[in-house]
């Protein structure tokens, strides 16, 4: 299947914490290409580092905190654990109404559509491991136990969400998103990782899936590193850090030839760029920034053909009003650029 240009997509997070409510805002903005709401602000269970944790051995929540024992404590859950990884058990992975209302309100509204793509989302395992610690402190992606259990967990998680998503949309394409702000550390002090280390995480937790898998920078970054990996669709801030993408043209352009895509998050997530933004605005950005790719050697038709339109980021910390907005320009941007190319 070959994905149409300049479809809409999402980030994630939504500012609403009725699960239908931000489910059907989703699929009456984008509705040929919708994704599953995250919906932080319902429950702390549903943030980023804790949402994707259900049934993780050693986990533990102190208020809004997530933290993990040392391995192997308590006993019982690494054997389960083991046990199910080992064969490959979707079932022992799953997310739950608790961890994600946002995911099983839209797999019920899904089933009455028809789209031609639909998008889900988990942490990525950089941002997972670097974030979260364990009882001494330390980020558990520097222990060798539990960083090989949340790699296998996020993998197998994703799959899970990629299987429930086939089930009730068969004829539409997935793609999940590792989502990855921390790595727009790279290469500073602070992140004690190398380049080998990076992509053979991306590249553990994208392996058992079936269908696209993408990642979501919210920052600058070594996009080199990325384009290593086996995922298949990039999303940057294209609104303000598109020179930083600029600076890797070279590389983009064989990952696009090679049959990537690119999805610019040109809507702006933050509040003071976002009110005074029009679609007009957008467009002539947009073009501008597509035209500075073409003039650095890639070709019009490749870039043109593999481009995906969304928000800068998650709209978590908007108003639904504003978020509503987000999603609104980002319809009329990707319906703009369709004609423009007549598709």
């Amino acid at each position: 299947m070959t994905m149409k240009p300049f479809l809409p997509i999402g980030i994630g997070s939504l500012p609403h914490k009725d699960p239908v409510k931000a489910s059907e805002v989703i699929l009456n903005y984008f509705p040929e290409s919708p994704y599953w709401p995250q919906l932080s602000a319902r429950d702390f269970r549903e943030g980023m580092l804790a949402q994707f944790t259900e049934g993780m051995p050693g986990v533990a929540m102190d208020g809004e905190r997530v933290s993990f024992h040392s391995p192997f404590n308590p006993p019982s859950e690494w054997e389960k654990f083991y046990e199910a990884s080992s064969e490959g058990h979707l079932d022992s992975f799953t997310v739950g109404k608790e961890y994600a209302s946002g995911f099983h309100a839209f797999l019920d509204l899904l089933k009455t559509k028809k789209p031609s793509l639909v998008k889900g989302q988990i942490t990525g395992p950089i941002t997972f491991g670097l974030g979260v610690s364990d009882d001494k402190k330390i980020p558990i992606l520097y222990d060798p136990n539990l960083k090989e259990m949340f790699l296998k967990t996020i993998a197998l998680k994703a799959r899970w969400q990629e299987r429930k998503l086939s089930e009730v949309a068969p004829e539409a394409e997935t793609l999940i998103f590792f989502d990855e702000p921390l790595l727009s550390g790279y290469g500073s002090i602070s992140m004690n990782l190398g380049k080998e280390e990076i992509i053979e995480c991306l590249n553990i937790a994208i392996f058992s899936l079936r269908g696209l898998s993408g990642i979501h920078i919210c920052g600058a970054t070594d996009w080199s590193v990325i384009m290593q990996t086996g995922i298949k669709v990039i999303h940057f801030d294209a609104y303000q850090f598109f020179p930083n993408m600029l600076a890797y043209a070279p590389e983009l352009k064989g990952f696009l030839l090679n049959g990537g895509i690119l999805a610019w998050g040109i809507v702006p997530a933050e509040k003071e760029f976002l009110e005074q933004e029009t679609t007009l605005n957008l467009i002539k950005s947009l073009e501008e920034k597509i035209g500075l790719l073409i003039k650095e050697g890639i070709p019009e038709g490749v870039l043109m053909k593999n481009s995906l339109v969304s928000q800068s980021c998650g709209l978590a910390s908007l108003s639904e009003e504003l978020a509503e907005k987000a999603l609104g320009l980002t319809t009329e941007l990707c319906l703009a650029m369709k004609k423009k190319i007549g598709s």
